[in-house]
């Protein structure tokens, strides 16, 4: 992989170590190196310090991070800073796949999950029945022994609108929009106030 001079953004000659998995995803971000917008205004000085300063809050994530190879390449010392920046967006490229595949399967395995707990509620429902009719408390088969037991009565809500208000716990809920919306206008709300904001990072990748 190319990599790009901090202080021109023209392409360098030399491979970089980067993970098979983000390999694949290489042509993007060599389309993000191409793009004006990452044309840097800093002298080269300046760039060194910002590189210097990124470095060091990588090593303060690394352990999060499990990028091994992005840590070789800054052990190497010879990258540059849009190169460190791209090597990053290349692996957020590759985490976000993992996140959707695993997203995907985990509602895939949810319902699979319902069916299963349906699929032993009924089967359970069959062999409760199967003991009443053969009139027995328990049933000891190889596999494992079936027993009933005498449950206590549970509350069954009939109309929830018609029991009294002494059985629900009314616990206050805060409503932060109309505390913002009052703060905003310039109220002082005692236990409350605004902060100075944030800055949000946004990744566009089409």
């Amino acid at each position: 992989m190319s990599s790009l001079d901090a202080s021109t953004g023209a392409p360098n000659a030399g491979p970089t170590s980067v993970s098979a998995a983000s390999a694949a995803l290489v042509p993007q971000a060599r389309l993000l190196r191409k793009s004006k917008s990452l044309s840097l205004t800093q002298s080269a000085e300046e760039q060194l310090g910002i590189l210097t300063a990124l470095k060091a809050s990588l090593e303060v994530h690394h352990e999060l991070l499990d990028d091994p190879d992005l840590m070789m390449v800054l052990a190497e010392g010879e990258t540059s800073l849009l190169e460190v920046i791209d090597l990053m967006l290349e692996a957020d490229f590759h985490d976000e796949a993992f996140f959707d595949g695993l997203k995907t399967q985990k509602d895939t395995l949810s319902v699979r999950l319902h069916r299963l707990n349906e699929r032993r509620a009924s089967r359970r429902v069959v062999l409760e029945q199967a003991l009443l009719l053969l009139e027995r408390k328990s049933l000891e088969r190889p596999i494992g022994t079936l027993s009933l037991s005498n449950r206590p009565p549970i509350v069954v809500i009939e109309e929830e609108a018609q029991i009294p208000a002494r059985f629900f716990d009314l616990r206050p809920t805060l409503n932060k929009r109309s505390l913002k919306e009052a703060l905003d206008a310039g109220e002082d709300v005692a236990g409350a106030r605004l902060s100075n904001g944030s800055v949000s990072l946004t990744l566009r990748r089409r």
